[in-house]
């Protein structure tokens, strides 16, 4: 069964004992920094992983302008300080997203949004990489037999390193249900073009000649030329599927695509994520989870809403599947607290904020799991 170790987040203390001198107020070892530390050595996690001079690739989410509940830079610190100690060379690492225009449709972008947020390679003790390089489109393209998707385009970075840790802040997603190791592998590690497969049916966006009036925008920002406005057509076979042309660039909305829906979302989310830890290798990746400050809505919005439970702490495991699973039983089995964005105990935790909209649902990827390989999904929590 697969072993997933657990440390809690709280910081129990016996204040009475406080008092009466029998144990110090400044008890380092409650912090949840050092029981991170504890966690990674306790667990064996990087123990026999990491081989000297190892490129060790700390994958997760910078955030944007404005977002205030991402994983905090001394937990990246502490995470890089163990994989030295072992002789690897750590990097942070993150993909653009899909789009242009924005700091996080670039991999420049995204290092602006780093510091800001306070990610530097003084703050971390590593470098930070764009994964896919400076535009997003530094990918390597491999073959896989996924459920829906048959290619998938992974970040150049994540294919060059030695070795892959996920670090996953668990919260909500529109399209997901939840966000945790599978997502940061299967959407945060992979380039535009399959970030465009997973959310998309269309094999290239298209334009409505009905309401395209041939402003020409979409073809000005368009990198490859790929854009016809005199025959109001997208030339598939030039097309990158960056989605630099979607959004509101578009005055009239003549810019079309169709999104999957959420079953099929989380699908070919999880054919990406197999098909990194399938063409790396999946004993070349670590998975660690954190279930602090865990918001409603993902970390690429410009904000952050209260949190939908309490704090709950930090997961480390070898299997992405497993991880997840037992992240998504923690969360919903913790109480929702007042004030947040869902209020049903009885039904779970982030599906219930988009049953009337998207219909997100996480349970769309254990079904999955459970139809293919349901030793997969059991796991058994070891609190450390």
């Amino acid at each position: 069964m697969n072993e997933v170790y657990f440390v809690n987040s709280r910081a129990e203390i016996d204040m009475k004992k406080v008092e009466t001198g029998e144990i110090s107020l400044f008890n380092k070892n409650l912090s949840l920094v050092n029981k991170l530390s504890n966690l990674l050595s306790k667990g064996k996690i990087l123990e026999g992983f990491i081989e000297e001079g190892d490129m060790v690739a700390i994958k997760m989410h910078w955030g944007d302008h404005g977002t205030m509940k991402t994983i905090r830079s001394v937990y990246v610190r502490e995470l890089a300080l163990q994989i030295q100690k072992y002789g690897g060379i750590p990097f942070v690492t993150e993909t653009s997203g899909l789009g242009l225009g924005f700091d996080r449709n670039s991999g420049l972008g995204r290092l602006i949004i780093a510091r800001e947020n306070g990610y530097t390679s003084e703050t971390v003790q590593a470098d930070l990489l764009p994964a896919d390089g400076i535009k997003g489109e530094d990918y390597v393209k491999v073959n896989f037999n996924g459920a829906q998707l048959k290619e998938v385009y992974i970040a150049r970075a994540i294919m060059d390193a030695d070795k892959i840790i996920s670090l996953a802040h668990v919260k909500g997603h529109p399209r997901a249900g939840m966000g945790g190791a599978i997502k940061n592998m299967g959407v945060g590690s992979v380039a535009k073009r399959s970030k465009f497969n997973l959310h998309f049916y269309n094999e290239t966006p298209k334009i409505n000649p009905e309401k395209c009036n041939q402003c020409g925008k979409c073809a000005e920002i368009c990198p490859v030329d790929a854009i016809d406005i005199d025959n109001k057509l997208i030339k598939k076979d030039v097309c990158t599927r960056c989605y630099g042309c979607g959004g509101k660039v578009c005055p009239n909305n003549a810019i079309e695509v169709e999104w999957c829906n959420a079953f099929d979302t989380n699908i070919r989310i999880l054919d990406c994520a197999n098909a990194v830890l399938n063409a790396k290798g999946p004993e070349n990746f670590r998975f660690i989870n954190f279930l602090v400050d865990i918001s409603p809505i993902c970390d690429c919005v410009p904000y952050n809403d209260h949190s939908v439970v309490q704090d709950i702490g930090i997961c480390a495991a070898r299997s992405m599947i497993a991880i997840d699973k037992a992240s998504f039983d923690l969360i919903n089995n913790a109480p929702i607290l007042a004030n947040s964005a869902v209020s049903d105990e009885t039904k779970d935790i982030f599906a219930q904020m988009y049953e009337n909209t998207t219909k997100a649902d996480f349970r769309h990827v254990i079904n999955q799991i459970k139809k293919r390989n349901p030793d997969l999904i059991q796991y058994k929590l070891i609190e450390i």
